[in-house]
């Protein structure tokens, strides 16, 4: 039976204590998802004509049931998020900061992105999940799929019908690893562009 198993990708390669986060998303969702149906690629950069000419997508899931892109976020205490406000804040030890940008829509961005490039190849919507695997607490009014990384497991299980099929899935997944920008500097590049606008 086709699987595909020797389709999953971690490109993580940093090692610094601010990605740990992203590092252990990466090895809940290897160890929860069944590795014959999904596909975990981490660490994407991928090519855009946007204000940052490139994105880059913490945890890309391809599977039969779907595709889900993925923002890790590090903040600690507790998250809220208000869909009508377009707003989300961590409240820690009493204080309440600003999220900037939104951790929704800038996952929306990468989506465009991702969409932009598979193309014709996308036969249902991609799904915007945004995990926060140090947070303690949740108060989400309006968005779907943020929380926890039981949360986001439990997101991505709740989609299983069947949308492509093994060969559509793998051949997605060549497409994008042949857009991913694997050059170090490249990487030091996108952050400097989206420091100098959001910093």
């Amino acid at each position: 039976m086709y699987s595909l198993k020797g389709s999953i990708y971690n490109f993580k390669k940093k090692r610094s204590k601010y990605y740990a986060d992203e590092r252990y998303v990466t090895q809940q969702l290897l160890k929860s998802l069944p590795h014959r149906q999904y596909a975990v690629i981490s660490d994407l950069l991928l090519p855009n004509d946007g204000q940052f000419r490139t994105s880059q997508i913490d945890h890309l899931i391809i599977s039969i049931y779907g595709i889900f892109c993925i923002e890790t976020k590090s903040h600690k205490g507790w998250i809220s998020g208000s869909k009508a406000h377009r707003l989300f804040k961590q409240i820690l030890f009493r204080n309440s900061f600003r999220l900037t940008p939104n951790p929704v829509e800038q996952n929306n961005s990468h989506i465009r992105t991702v969409r932009g490039l598979i193309g014709e190849r996308l036969k249902a919507p991609i799904v915007n999940i945004v995990v926060f695997p140090s947070a303690e607490k949740f108060f989400i009014n309006g968005y779907e799929d943020v929380g926890s990384v039981n949360d986001m497991i439990e997101s991505v299980f709740r989609y299983g019908e069947k949308v492509y099929s093994y060969e559509e899935a793998s051949k997605m997944i060549e497409v994008i690893c042949q857009f991913n920008i694997k050059k170090p500097i490249e990487h030091v590049k996108h952050v400097q562009r989206v420091r100098a606008v959001h910093v």
